[in-house]
């Protein structure tokens, strides 16, 4: 099965550059997102109705060293990232 990578609500192909990779709660997801499609930032932080808080990513390599936007939310420390670091190495 090929993967859809076209946020659901503006049609921009989230795969192009790094700000759309992005992991947030479940909670948030099952709330907010659109189950198993895609959405880019944006539009997310849209259906969200307010600013996104470090507290709406999940730790995961993705948030803490790929996406730009989302690394200067939750502003890892140091440690977090190497913690995160050794877990996935």
């Amino acid at each position: 099965m090929k993967w859809d990578y076209t946020c659901k609500y503006c049609g921009i192909d989230t795969k192009k550059g790094k700000d759309n990779f992005y992991g947030v709660t479940e909670e948030l997801w099952n709330q907010y997102g659109v189950g198993e499609g895609m959405l880019c930032l944006g539009c997310f932080k849209k259906r969200l109705g307010r600013e996104f808080t470090k507290e709406d990513f999940v730790p995961c390599v993705l948030n803490y060293f790929v996406n730009p936007i989302v690394k200067d939310i939750i502003n890892p420390t140091e440690e977090e990232r190497k913690s995160l670091w050794k877990k996935n190495n």
